[in-house]
């Protein structure tokens, strides 16, 4: 082991090394590129300086060899076009002191100012070269030289101005066209360019070289540990996993899948699920959305011993830039754990019954008989007096009102026992609502119903469900005592059949929503709070679902959710 970390050390460093020869070698070329560009530079202004200096003591000479001393002025203009006629010339110009054009090598321009932008004033009493580039909208840039002009005057190269000055003085400027010098500039500069081009790209091909060796080493070793962590967390985690690829062939069946499947998963890769899977299974995969998405259900399976196994199911598409690469499911037995479950929520259901049978035995069957017996004699005694009868009639519908509740109790508490049949929905609707249709027609409350034509049969008990419709359109009317609108609409879904009834009553406030199944549990007077719960037993009994939701002042809607095949 300390070889091989030995090893991995000194490979790293050498990347290092590599990486910082190759950061001098780009140094040290900048460097030599920017020097030689700058003595390039150095050299051309030198020497169009002195060409232009050279330039301008000749036309001083020649003027001054034609003893005109600078006053015959159609001789200088003369001269000046002949001597810009030189290819690398872009134009020759003498102004005055003032910068007004005394002579130009383009005669139009006579006349005219220029320069305004220099010390002119100074300049015309100095011999000294000065120069300027400047941009030629015309072609290539110029380069201008220029200083005092006197043609009229000697002197030798240690003045910096003629011996008698005179306030008339001249100043010439003489335009040098750069155009070959910038071309002759730009090859060197795109051939030294290129050559530290190419010396940093033979520089970088080496570290990258060097880093695609060390990266293909380190994936390659990050890869083999991924791999068998993998397949080590695949084989031993405690849940199932089943995994597809794009073309629906098994990729991956760890051991716990086989087991709860009953499947052998050593031999599944590469092969169809058709052959191995459940149907159910199978049925998921398909279901499954092609462009990702969750699925979380319960399914129950059926054992080869005929043992139905409750699974609890997760189940994915997997997708790279909205394209499929495969769907994966994990699974896990929990039959136990809902059998568990289903037993807790009994017992607690018996444990709530106990409390309110033992409630009720406290609180009205010791006292009933006695209360209603005392009502009996009071009504015979007092048979003559009108006052005292209704008094006493009104005893024993009490005590026939407690007679009531305690047989809702006793049906709360007793197991159900379904007989289920076949039934079409919308008629045994139209059954119930005939049921309250007087009390409808009294609250002032319209009935709209809305079902389709094709809605399945479905397996329920008719009585139950019957009993169900009629307790939560009851509880509708109680709420719409000044009239409103009921509405029954059934809508038959993937694998339920739903039947929403929404009222625009008084509703159910916030608060009281989460109690309204707890038994005993009621907002209205003349309640006995079994009614939801009653509802709800029969629900469950029957595999399905109730939802309430609710606003004050606006209205209720329940929802009851029955599967479409009997569990």
């Amino acid at each position: 082991m300390k070889i091989k970390a030995r090893r991995k050390f000194r490979f790293d460093i050498s990347i290092w090394v590599a990486i910082s020869a190759i950061a001098v070698l780009a140094v040290i070329s900048a460097v030599m590129t920017l020097t030689h560009f700058q003595r390039q530079k150095e050299q051309a202004v030198e020497l169009l300086a002195e060409k232009g200096v050279v330039l301008i003591r000749s036309l001083e000479a020649g003027l001054r060899s034609q003893g005109t001393e600078g006053k015959d002025i159609f001789r200088m203009r003369k001269l000046l076009m002949e001597t810009a006629a030189q290819p690398d010339i872009d134009y020759i110009v003498i102004t005055d002191n003032k910068g007004k054009i005394i002579a130009d090598s383009d005669p139009s321009m006579v006349g005219q100012v220029y320069g305004l932008d220099l010390d002119i004033e100074k300049i015309s009493f100095s011999t000294d070269k000065k120069w300027r580039q400047a941009a030629n909208p015309e072609g290539a840039g110029t380069f201008e030289v220029y200083r005092g002009f006197f043609p009229q005057e000697r002197y030798n190269e240690t003045q910096a101005a003629p011996a008698n000055p005179k306030s008339n003085n001249m100043i010439i400027y003489v335009g040098f066209n750069m155009a070959m010098i910038e071309k002759a500039d730009k090859e060197d500069t795109r051939n030294t360019i290129f050559i530290a081009l190419i010396l940093l790209l033979i520089g970088s091909s080496a570290i990258v070289s060097l880093f695609l060796a060390q990266a293909y080493r380190t994936a390659r070793m990050s890869l083999s540990r991924i791999t068998v962590f993998s397949e080590a967390l695949v084989k031993n985690m405690p849940i199932g996993l089943i995994a597809l690829d794009e073309s629906g062939n098994i990729a991956i069946c760890n051991e716990k899948a086989g087991a709860i499947l009953n499947i052998p998963h050593s031999d599944t890769p590469g092969k169809k699920m058709d052959s191995l899977i459940p149907a159910p299974v199978q049925k998921i995969f398909t279901d499954l959305p092609e462009n990702g998405g969750l699925v979380e259900e319960d399914l129950q399976l059926i054992s080869g011993q005929k043992e139905r196994k409750t699974l609890e199911i997760v189940a994915a598409s997997l997708t790279a830039e909205g394209i499929s690469t495969g769907k994966i499911i994990l699974l896990r037995d929990v039959t136990a754990l809902r059998q568990l479950e289903n037993e807790v929520a009994k017992s607690r259901h018996l444990t709530s019954i106990a409390s309110l049978a033992a409630g009720v035995a406290h609180e009205i069957r010791n006292p009933l008989s006695s209360i209603k017996g005392f009502a009996v004699y009071f009504r015979e005694r007092f048979s003559g007096n009108n006052e005292d009868q209704k008094t006493a009639d009104i005893m024993i519908a009490e005590v026939e009102r407690l007679n009531r509740v305690i047989s809702q109790l006793i049906e709360f508490a007793r197991p159900l026992e379904l007989k289920r049949e076949k039934t079409y929905f919308p008629d045994l609707i139209q059954h119930t609502l005939s049921l309250i249709a007087a009390d409808a027609k009294n609250n002032h409350v319209t009935i709209t119903t809305d079902s389709a034509f094709d809605t399945p049969l479905t397996e329920v008990d008719p009585d139950k469900v019957k009993q169900v419709l009629l307790n939560i359109f009851l509880n509708a009317l109680a709420a719409m005592k000044n009239g409103g609108n009921l509405l029954i609409k059934l809508v038959t879904e993937k694998n339920n059949i739903a039947i929403i009834i929404s009222d625009t009553g008084a509703g159910i406030e916030k608060l009281d929503l989460p109690r309204i199944y707890d038994p005993y549990f009621t907002s209205k007077p003349a309640g006995t709070g079994l009614g939801l719960a009653v509802v709800q037993k029969i629900m469950e009994a029957h595999g399905g679902t109730i939802n309430v939701e609710s606003l004050v002042g606006r209205g209720t809607a329940v929802s009851l959710q029955f599967p479409l095949s009997s569990t």
